[in-house]
C-alpha cells in the first residue's frame, strides 16, 4: 500500500472512531446559513437583562429581531441607540436584541446609551450564552472562531409576522453597515400584512 491509500485508511478509521466526520461540515453550514424570508422563524426562550424570559412564539405580533456583536462593540451601541426610535408609532410590534453578552453588561450597555440623553432604550436585550440562537438564526460570525469572540453573530434584523414567518430579513457581512431604521419599518409593513 503507498502513501496515499495509508492516508485515506488512517482517515477513515478516525471518523468512524469519532463520528463526525462531515458532520462539523454540516454543523458549520447549519450555524452559517441564514433564516431566509418565508421561512419560520426559530423559536427561543431567553432571559432578558432583567432577568425575564422572553419566547418568541408565545408573543402572537409582529417582532423585529436584532442580532448585535456586544456590548464592546461602537458600531452596535451606535446601532442600538438608533434603534430607539424605530417602534415611534408602531404599537403591537415588541423588538429584542440579542447577544451572547450576559444580563449584567446588557445593562451597562444600556446606561451607556441613555447617558446620551436622547431617550430610554425601550427594547429588550436578550443573552443568549451558549449561542443556539444565534446559531438557529444561521448568523454565527466564523472569522472570530476560536478567537476571544468567538460565538457571536454577524449583524443582522429579521422581522417576523404574527404567525412566526420571517418577512424581512437582512444579514451583514461587512459589521461596520446596518439597516437604516426606514428599510426596517418597511419590513414592518410587510409583517403587519
Amino acid at each position: 500500500m503507498n502513501l496515499l491509500g495509508i492516508l485515506v485508511v488512517a482517515f477513515v478509521f478516525a471518523c468512524s472512531a469519532v463520528g463526525t466526520c462531515g458532520q462539523m461540515k454540516a454543523d458549520d453550514r447549519s450555524r452559517t446559513e441564514p433564516v431566509a424570508v418565508g421561512q419560520a422563524a426559530p423559536d427561543f426562550t431567553l432571559a432578558d437583562h432583567n432577568g425575564q424570559s422572553v419566547t418568541l412564539s408565545k408573543l402572537g405580533r409582529p417582532s423585529v429581531v436584532v442580532f448585535y456583536r456586544g456590548y464592546w462593540c461602537p458600531f452596535c451601541a451606535k446601532q442600538l441607540a438608533d434603534l430607539r426610535g424605530l417602534l415611534n408609532g408602531q404599537a403591537g410590534v415588541e423588538m429584542f436584541a440579542i447577544s451572547v453578552d450576559p444580563a449584567e453588561k446588557s445593562r451597562g450597555l444600556i446606561s451607556k446609551i441613555e447617558k446620551d440623553g436622547k431617550g430610554k432604550v425601550n427594547f429588550r436585550l436578550l443573552s443568549d450564552p451558549e449561542g443556539n440562537t444565534i446559531n438557529a438564526f444561521g448568523v454565527y460570525d466564523t472569522s472570530y472562531a476560536g478567537k476571544g469572540f468567538d460565538g457571536i453573530p454577524r449583524a443582522s434584523v429579521f422581522v417576523i409576522d404574527k404567525d412566526g414567518k420571517v418577512v424581512w430579513a437582512r444579514v451583514e457581512t461587512d459589521y461596520k453597515q446596518r439597516p437604516t431604521l426606514d428599510e426596517i419599518r418597511a419590513g414592518i409593513q410587510l409583517a403587519r400584512r
